[in-house]
């Protein structure tokens, strides 16, 4: 059999069912030169495990080039003690109490949408759901009244199509975070004066060691949330959704309860994680199956690809919730590889894992047991499909009758 080439990772075969390639890849060329993209391919476990966990080596200043010129400068790009501090200010607003206050406002999130398609026979849950409700969530967190919806999904929707777009498509971006900071001044400022119990007063009002972030940095990082933050979890949820649309037995095992959605979602994550790729710059020379990386080098690594390795996952590409060797709880930010358990990547690793991983979850909980389970015998109208989209893989669509 030949080698993998680059053409085979931009086939239509491969954007619609890419294990065979990787399957290959991670077998016969683990380390893979994608000479399209300038960049190095890892795509075992335990290498792309190595890369994420090694921020000292690997650095995430290629995100500079892609988000610097639409939000200016974010958490995303830095590394080090400055990554560190910014990140100790902001993470404990998602984690913990802080998102057990949150929960009712996801709830009511979810209770708009799912009022919303009352009486409804067919709808398309990604145009009505998944797509609205992130951003319905993080409305609510932020305490913006709820006519501003529509506004912040404009600008979310804008932002995100600017990030690694045409100079116009970034200047559009730019404007429309232009325009959100210029909503949030105001609230800032009564939030400085008055804190109350929203994500933006612990923001505005997080210290660490007398550091705190400046108006710009909110803003900035608020407008990545919105941009970043609200697609990753609509993604997440559709892909979820998918695979228990698809599978009516597995929509079923979630009736019972909570802990049973948890390990689905988790499944889910692994098998069909949003996030295909990640890229990092190497900050010194390294060395890769005997072959040298010099600094300032590119290397991808396919999350896709590490959680569907067999040497982590029996039967990787099948869909089992009551799998034993995946780590079925809280993810770690570290990750786990022992006992013959194994933890997904679909929430990263290391000093950049998903802060909103919480976050993210409470809404995949609470969409499910309150809007999914709640839809009288769904069934998707229309065959869909996963597919690879630059980064992404997620399903486009999921139109549905009911009743």
């Amino acid at each position: 059999m030949r080698k993998v080439e680059p053409a085979d990772l931009r086939t239509e075969e491969f954007m619609r069912n890419p294990f065979p390639v990787w399957r290959r890849l991670r077998e016969e060329q683990p380390l893979f030169w994608d000479e399209p993209s300038g960049m190095w391919l890892l795509t075992r476990y335990d290498d792309v495990m190595k890369v994420l966990g090694d921020g000292a080596v690997y650095s995430a200043r290629t995100y500079q080039e892609r988000f610097r010129p639409v939000f200016g400068r974010t958490l995303a790009e830095l590394d080090g003690p400055r990554h560190i501090r910014e990140r100790t200010i902001v993470a404990p607003a998602f984690v913990g109490k802080a998102l057990e206050s949150y929960r009712p406002l996801i709830a009511a999130a979810v209770g708009r949408l799912r009022d919303a398609l009352h009486g409804r026979g067919e709808f398309d849950l990604v145009d009505t759901v998944t797509s609205r409700l992130p951003l319905g969530t993080i409305s609510n967190l932020l305490g913006f009244d709820e006519d501003k919806l529509d506004m912040l999904f404009e600008v979310g929707t804008t932002m995100l199509a600017g990030l690694g777009g045409t100079p116009e498509a970034q200047a559009r971006a730019r404007e429309a975070h232009f325009r959100l900071a210029g909503h949030l001044e105001p609230i800032l400022e009564d939030r400085a004066a008055s804190p109350r119990d929203d994500l933006i007063s612990k923001i505005v009002g997080a210290e660490v060691e007398g550091d705190s972030l400046s108006r710009e940095e909110i803003c900035s990082f608020i407008s990545f949330l919105l941009a970043a933050g609200g697609p990753t979890t609509d993604m997440a949820i559709r892909n979820f959704w998918w695979a228990l649309l698809e599978d009516p037995s597995r929509l079923e095992a979630c009736r019972g309860g909570e802990e049973q959605i948890q390990r689905a979602f988790s499944e889910s994550l692994r098998r069909d994680g949003a996030i295909v790729y990640e890229d990092r710059r190497t900050n010194v020379e390294t060395e890769w199956y005997g072959r040298t990386i010099p600094a300032d080098t590119d290397v991808m690594i396919c999350l896709g690809s590490a959680n569907t390795d067999d040497q982590a996952f029996s039967h990787p590409e099948e869909f089992d919730p009551d799998r034993t060797d995946l780590l079925m709880g809280v993810e770690r930010k570290y990750g786990i590889r022992e006992g013959g358990v194994s933890g997904h990547m679909a929430f990263g690793l290391g000093s950049h894992f998903c802060m909103g991983y919480q976050l993210a979850r409470a809404e995949v909980v609470a969409a499910t047991s309150q809007l999914l389970l709640d839809l009288p015998s769904p069934r998707v109208r229309e065959p869909q499909g996963f597919r690879i989209n630059f980064y992404e893989r997620t399903v486009p669509a999921l139109p549905v009758s009911v009743g």
